[in-house]
């Protein structure tokens, strides 16, 4: 998505979370892709995407559904629905090197770029089609939201941008989880379950795009994310693992009987924010020693007991003997490993 630019989601989470300390490791960002391929040399005035979300992730989880769309000569702007945690859904509306607003509940903003941004919350429905309209009129751009079940409307806002810029020539889609700062997610494994649909959107109400997917960034596990097309829209999903890393996130190498050093785990996790270190009968371990919190922080380790053997933790100065059939996870603040809730 080499065109895709980004408001920062900090503008879309209460000023309270901000001022609190992280708790937390990882912000998950961009999940799936949509491409959306329009006919060549074609410019249009309306773009119309449709979008339905069967799982909006629960009231812990900060989603963006959105559309991007581009004008003129690569200008930039997006449109889509928000789950912003605690039950409040929201339309969100940007476009960079905006000039202004003419209506609607819109301010500048200056990270990653200027422009003008749109918001209304509004108590968007799971399960519902909605309708997402990007109205260009000379230098007026327009985003209407519609309810494809009762037909009513809410107009998120009336953009200005420069005059000389031309007509709407190209779109992507994409989905995010965007949970920041005292928000963040213990790891990738316990993202809140999502599902969603991205029709074939349209061009001046007739002419209908051909889309693709696909799943990218750093929680970009296929236990976790999946994504698939037909010829009329994209569908993804999310699944929430509980905290339980898939067979696919790294693990470290256990030598059988022997004690696992702090090198061997932090020659794996240097490279990686979780890591997993799995016991068993036929590699078990006596001993293992957790490398320096201070050099791993935000880092998690996973500890899955399967030896019919106990084991030693020695972890912040002290030792805790793991017994089969225990997990745990642990997380660095930088100053010593803290056990987290995988659930």
């Amino acid at each position: 998505m080499s065109y895709r630019k980004k408001i920062s989601t900090l503008l879309l989470i209460p000023s309270l979370l901000l001022l609190s300390p992280m708790s937390q490791a990882v912000t998950a960002g961009g999940i799936v892709g949509i491409t959306q391929a329009w006919p060549a040399n074609t410019g249009y005035d309306k773009f119309s995407f449709f979008q339905q979300i069967m799982n909006d992730g629960g009231p812990k989880s900060h989603y963006y559904w959105a559309n991007q769309f581009y004008y003129g000569k690569n200008e930039v702007g997006y449109i889509g629905l928000q789950n912003r945690s605690n039950n409040v859904h929201a339309y969100n509306y940007s476009i960079w090197e905006a000039k202004g607003w003419k209506s609607g509940n819109c301010s500048y903003f200056s990270h990653e770029g200027k422009g003008v941004q749109c918001q209304l919350e509004f108590p968007w429905k799971v399960g519902r089609q909605y309708k997402l309209d990007v109205i260009k009129k000379g230098n007026l751009v327009t985003g209407i939201v519609t309810d494809m079940m009762d037909g009513t409307s809410n107009t998120i806002g009336v953009i200005e941008v420069e005059d000389a810029t031309g007509k709407l020539n190209g779109s992507i889609g994409f989905v995010e989880e965007y949970s920041q700062e005292n928000a963040q997610l213990s790891s990738c494994y316990v993202m809140g379950t999502q599902s969603s649909v991205f029709l074939n959107p349209k061009g001046n109400d007739s002419i209908e795009a051909k889309q693709g997917t696909y799943t990218y960034g750093k929680c970009n596990d296929p236990y976790v994310v999946q994504a698939a097309c037909n010829g009329k829209a994209c569908i993804n999903t999310v699944g929430n693992l509980g905290g339980v890393p898939s067979p696919y996130a790294p693990r470290v190498p256990i030598v059988n009987d022997k004690d696992l050093q702090a090198e061997t785990i932090s020659s794996v996790l240097d490279k990686k924010q979780l890591v997993v270190i799995y016991t068993g009968d036929y590699y078990w371990t006596p001993n293992i020693f957790f490398p320096k919190p201070d050099k791993n922080k935000w880092k998690s380790i996973f500890v899955d007991h399967r030896a019919g053997y106990g084991t030693s933790i020695h972890i912040n100065g002290n030792v805790t003997q793991i017994n089969k059939g225990q997990q745990l996870m642990y997380l660095s603040d930088g100053t010593q490993w803290n056990i987290v809730q995988t659930k």
